[in-house]
């Protein structure tokens, strides 16, 4: 019994796959290490014990207590007690710690005099979350010594409780952060990050099987396999990747939601029938990029661009709100996007589908995509890498 031109395509296609290491190593491999790399990288959340410095130019009994109580914050760590801003500098340039703090002389006795001694903090913002949490640790701890000597001198001049703490912090702040209460860096960075890097390997896998086809000048076969129909060719070629990658989105959503406790207040099915979606919806910008671009090494730079500003128009790192309006515009060009709002009104908010319905739509409009290209496609595919004129 002879088998149907899609059955023809997939057993062509599965043979390739594993023929050449290269496929399974760039779906399998690279996607499992990314997904194994991050969640061991931020396991705990939040970086801890960041190391820092202190310049001690005061040397007084209050100056030292300052440093001991910096140390004793959860995100810093004193590990060295410069004599001089030049020793401090070039700590910091070297990277071995992310910030220091300059405490001046005559510190204690501006304090004893009523005075604002001014102390003064360095960070390096090459690391983004190192300097930033380092900054908060030394500004938070700096003020709180600041209002535990002004509540002591108060305390001395017979003022009460009430009337200290209604002058040191006249407005208390009551925060409830919704979504991440604990302040995780991972539950919005993780659930990001493996996302892209499963888009990315989409992209540039997709481009790949069908460029190599032009590159080797195999695409008439891989056509006559599918009796010169081009749906069949591509359903046929695409459909074990699509299949593998399905399984690893759905298993990275199983291990952030069932296992790693991250916060899941909406449907993990819904969410799951979105990454699906999303899969789907590379593939098909993919076939977009190698129909525009049928040369494997020009379809494959773009696909490679693409991606990478993807991670930049999520919205997760610097929101879009506060992009110029065109850059703001460009962003519903990435399905990450649509995929990124999904994720905070499923995940996070938990949502009724409403919410996120039009997120959904934009997402199946990418499916689409391949049509723009057909008949450019598969002239190409039919003159051997030869792109329209």
């Amino acid at each position: 019994m002879k088998l149907s031109p899609l059955k023809n395509v997939l057993k062509r296609e599965l043979k390739k796959m594993f023929s050449r290491p290269i496929y399974l190593f760039s779906t399998l491999f690279v996607v499992a290490f990314g997904y194994l790399f991050f969640l061991t990288l931020i396991n705990e959340g939040l970086p801890e014990r960041l190391p820092v410095a202190v310049i001690d130019r005061d040397n007084s009994v209050m100056s030292r207590r300052f440093a001991r109580e910096l140390n004793t914050t959860p995100m810093t760590q004193v590990v060295a007690n410069c004599a001089n801003f030049s020793e401090a500098r070039d700590l910091l340039q070297r990277g071995e710690i992310y910030g220091f703090i300059d405490i001046p002389p005559g510190f204690y006795k501006e304090l004893l005099s009523g005075k604002r001694p001014e102390v003064s903090f360095y960070v390096t913002n090459s690391y983004l979350i190192a300097g930033t949490l380092s900054y908060k640790d030394m500004l938070t701890m700096s003020t709180l010594a600041s209002s535990a000597y002004q509540r002591e001198v108060l305390r001395a001049k017979g003022m009460d409780e009430k009337a200290i703490m209604g002058r040191i912090q006249p407005i208390v702040i009551d925060t409830h952060q919704i979504g991440n209460p604990w302040a995780n860096y991972g539950v919005y960075l993780i659930n990001v990050i493996m996302p892209g890097i499963l888009q990315l390997v989409i992209l540039l896998m997709t481009v790949y099987s069908i460029g190599i086809e032009l590159k080797t000048r195999s695409s008439r076969e891989w056509m006559s396999e599918s009796k010169g129909s081009l749906a069949l060719a591509l359903s046929g070629k695409l459909l074990p990747y699509s299949v593998m990658f399905i399984i690893l989105g759905i298993a990275g959503n199983i291990i952030l939601y069932k296992y790693t406790g991250f916060p899941m207040n909406g449907s993990l099915l819904r969410f799951s029938a979105a990454t699906i979606l999303f899969v789907l919806a590379h593939q098909a910008i993919g076939i977009l990029m190698i129909g525009l671009f049928p040369v494997l090494r020009v379809a494959i730079s773009f696909a490679a661009l693409y991606g990478i500003l993807s991670f930049t128009y999520a919205g997760f790192t610097f929101p879009i709100e506060a992009m110029p309006p065109l850059a703001q515009g460009v962003s519903v060009l990435f399905p990450i996007r649509h995929y990124f709002h999904i994720y905070v009104n499923e995940a996070l908010l938990g949502t009724s589908f409403v919410n996120s319905a039009l997120s959904f739509m934009a997402i199946f409009i990418f499916l689409g995509l391949p049509f723009i290209v057909w008949d450019r496609l598969k002239k190409a595919l039919i003159n051997q890498n030869s792109p329209l004129k």
